[in-house]
């Protein structure tokens, strides 16, 4: 795999060590026993041509170079810890997985895709989901992606005429020697040393701006994706979430989005900002890409219009989550906002809240009135003295 260490690529943020590099001090961290049992039936659902890696909480098939292989998983392993480090934190009761979690992880779109179908998910255009059904997640690997695909040809492409640039001005004796050059994207040019050094920094400014397209998509897939998914499949297995039963959508995403930031020495999503929903979350309600200021009113403003749903919607109609493109994404930056919101402000009634969630019955039907009023129950009224606290609180948070 011929990717330059400047790009960090699709999982290059993980740099820890493997957690079994220290002994286990936590039930969480403590390693799940190997089931071949488990492994030969993932193997035998993934197809031909698949390869199984242990973690110790995770199980993979995977057909991917080994490498890439080994970044997802530890991707993984940092988000499992992440999550019960956070609901230990915060005195979220939680429950510890009998065998390893399982996942696949794709080569190619339509090995994806024939998988998306088995379990009825619509995969066109994403890279990766987690089924509450199969009790699986699965992924796509980005590095074959179309976009991805191109930003690492144009990187490639401008490192070629950098480097003819350099070797070129070497040559080139005093500024009035003329010297002809042929660049890899079909260029040619006549230029003196003065000539060349201009066009030398206009090199070095496309390749700086191609690396952080290149890495800011990785990110972008890395959080949104991996983490998320690999947030959800935890947080059922921890029991924060009810396998087939009818869990508030809101808090089912909004939970996860916390643990889209990056893994460090703190882990995800515990002591953090998720500052890529947040900048979301501000661009929705400005209406512009690079919002200033942002006040409640501005809020206010962005829920009457229509620009953002209000809390109160995204509670009682799990249809939003359903919507894709920018529309979705507003609605996860906005469910983002205001779990962030409790998480700081109302932790303890939040894991109340979260306990009563996990309890209901297996197939009991939540209607709308009755998710508000727990909802009601737990933070207070959701009337305008709330969303004015919200509001007054989001819009301080450091960006």
């Amino acid at each position: 795999m011929e990717l330059a260490t400047a790009l960090s690529l699709l999982l290059a943020l993980v740099a820890a060590p493997p957690s079994s590099a220290k002994p286990a001090t936590t039930a969480a961290e403590s390693p799940l026993p190997v089931d071949t049992g488990q492994e030969a039936a993932l193997l035998k659902d993934a197809g031909a041509g698949f390869t199984i890696k242990r973690t110790e909480h995770f199980v993979v098939a995977y057909n991917v170079p080994a490498e890439v292989a080994s970044e997802l998983t530890a991707r993984l392993e940092r988000t499992y810890t992440s999550i019960y480090r956070f609901c230990e934190h915060n005195k979220i009761k939680v429950e510890y997985p009998k065998q390893r979690l399982e996942a696949f992880f794709f080569d190619r779109r339509e090995q994806y895709d024939r998988y998306g179908a088995s379990i009825s998910f619509s995969s066109a255009g994403t890279f990766g989901v987690y089924s509450e059904q199969t009790n699986r997640s699965a992924f796509l690997n980005v590095h074959n992606d179309p976009h991805f695909v191109e930003l690492n040809a144009s990187l490639t492409a401008s490192r070629k005429n950098l480097d003819q640039l350099s070797k070129a001005i070497a040559r080139i004796r005093d500024n009035r020697t003329i010297i002809e050059l042929s660049f890899s994207d079909g260029r040619h040019m006549r230029l003196t040393k003065p000539q060349a050094r201009k066009e030398l920094d206009g090199a070095r400014r496309d390749l700086h701006r191609i690396s952080n397209r290149l890495e800011n998509y990785s990110d972008k897939i890395n959080r949104t994706v991996i983490q998320h998914e690999t947030a959800h499949q935890t947080l059922y297995n921890a029991g924060v979430h009810r396998r087939m039963s009818d869990n508030p959508r809101w808090l089912i995403e909004g939970l996860a989005c916390l643990f889209e930031t990056p893994p460090g020495p703190e882990g995800a999503g515990i002591a953090t900002t998720n500052r890529m929903r947040l900048g979301d979350f501000l661009s929705a309600v400005t209406g512009t890409p690079d919002p200033g200021k942002v006040s409640v009113e501005n809020v206010r403003e962005a829920i009457s219009t229509g620009r953002i749903a209000s809390p109160r919607d995204l509670i009682t109609k799990p249809a939003l989550f359903l919507q894709h493109g920018e529309g979705g994404a507003t609605h996860y930056a906005v469910v983002w906002a205001l779990l962030h919101y409790l998480h700081r402000t109302r932790t303890e009634q939040l894991s109340a809240y979260l306990q009563a969630v996990s309890s209901r019955p297996h197939g009991k039907h939540v209607s709308p009135e009755e998710e508000l009023a727990l909802f009601e129950e737990h933070f207070g009224p959701l009337d305008d003295a709330f969303l004015q606290r919200w509001a007054t609180y989001t819009c301080r948070v450091r960006r």
